[in-house]
């Protein structure tokens, strides 16, 4: 419940990453800070944990960053049953589990011996899907790569290209990608967010930045752990570029596109 007082020690914390809302920057402000995260990292076959059947945190870049992360995959639902199956929570392992099945992850992962917060950073919806299409049309590296757009404008992919409706929505009522979310699906959406979760917004990224600390139990205090936020939050070259595509491709509110 979020009326009660967080105790990181006893707690473990999902970060509920909805794509182009930021998530990206938080994981890297974290990795920052040497909290041990995880995501899809862990099973990198490259760090040869992959297949051991017990949680193991460890630092992928030492030396370089002060990160650790576990053995797991929580980025999928099949990893997410892994996880549950090694038990990465009870481990006491991980400090912040990243996640875009965020229901799976907390039916799964949690019970009553082992509770934890849902942290979530929430972004406009036409803001978002304007930073998907030009984010896709140029992301070689995503297996979402989508080159053809690069022959749209923005006008076009809203009109005849985009399939997103109610993302957020769908995602909290447990619905499909094709399913159609109704004003019920909505108001179940909305209670749980108002019961369930630690609420930041992109466009108050410092405001929810000290929210997650606060649940998370960061020492803002301390001398490296203000140079990771400071990075993120007020440098002009550093990863403060969280929001920058909002102001590259800014689509006017009222207007057509919007």
């Amino acid at each position: 419940p979020l009326d009660a007082i967080p105790d990181p020690s006893k707690e473990t914390s999902i970060f509920w990453h909805i794509p182009k809302s930021g998530g990206t920057a938080v994981k890297t402000l974290y990795e920052c800070l040497g909290t041990t995260l995880a995501n899809q990292v862990g099973v990198d076959p490259k760090f040869n944990l992959q297949d051991k059947n017990e949680v193991i945190a460890f630092h992928p870049w030492p030396g370089i960053s002060r990160a650790s992360y576990v053995n797991v995959d929580t980025t999928s639902k099949p990893g997410l049953n892994r996880a549950r199956k090694m038990g990465l929570v009870p481990s006491g392992l991980v400090d912040l589990i990243i996640t875009s099945e965020v229901s799976h992850a907390a039916e799964y992962l949690f019970d009553e011996s082992h509770k934890g917060h849902i942290l979530a950073l929430f972004r406009h919806p036409v803001d978002r899907l304007v930073s998907k299409f030009f984010y896709l049309r140029e992301a070689t590296w995503d297996p979402q790569y989508r080159p053809q757009w690069k022959n749209l404008n923005i006008l076009e992919f809203a009109k005849n290209k985009n399939r997103e409706n109610n993302y957020v929505v769908k995602k909290l009522a447990g619905l499909g990608v094709n399913d159609t979310a109704t004003e019920e699906d909505l108001r179940i959406a909305m209670r749980t967010i108002k019961m369930r979760f630690v609420v930041g917004l992109l466009d108050e990224m410092e405001e929810s930045v000290r929210r997650f600390n606060v649940v998370m139990g960061i020492d803002e205090t301390d001398m490296e752990n203000r140079e990771c936020m400071n990075h993120l939050l007020h440098d002009s070259v550093g990863a403060r570029n969280y929001n920058s595509d909002a102001r590259l491709h800014k689509v006017e509110t009222g207007s057509t596109v919007w």
